[in-house]
């Protein structure tokens, strides 16, 4: 068994179901910005965006590598 097989068994023990995901995700996405322009005025949507792509990261990174991928 190899490193990848190894990890991606370990991944397939940890990973969340996807309804628990999507809970996470949308509780994040949720969270309202800071007052104000956040971040010396980046935009009233960074803060959204940016959790946003952090949890569909976060989410994604839990799942098992596909097996064409683990040579």
């Amino acid at each position: 068994m190899s490193l990848d097989d190894t990890l991606a068994a370990w991944a397939g023990t940890v990973r969340l179901p996807d309804a628990a995901a999507a809970g996470i995700y949308q509780r994040i996405v949720a969270t309202p910005a800071p007052a104000g322009e956040p971040y010396g005025g980046l935009g009233r949507t960074w803060w959204r965006d940016f959790t946003a792509g952090f949890a569909t990261r976060m989410i994604t990174s839990t799942r098992p590598v596909p097996a064409r991928w683990a040579a």
